[in-house]
């Protein structure tokens, strides 16, 4: 699926979904994130990887 397709499954705006993927966003609303969930038929652990700070 390309960030179109998405968007429209998940019912977000592209805009939303280009700022994710493109790591653009620093917070992401849980109803976005249960969208995107429904859309692509996975959970969050799926979409999303903990990277803890060098410091």
């Amino acid at each position: 699926m390309n960030m179109a397709e998405v968007a429209r499954e998940a019912g977000l705006t592209h805009v939303t979904v280009f700022r994710i993927y493109h790591e653009k966003t620093k917070t992401i609303e849980l109803e976005t994130l249960d969208k995107l969930c429904n859309a692509l038929n996975c959970r969050i652990q799926d979409i999303f990887e903990h990277i803890p700070n060098k410091d």
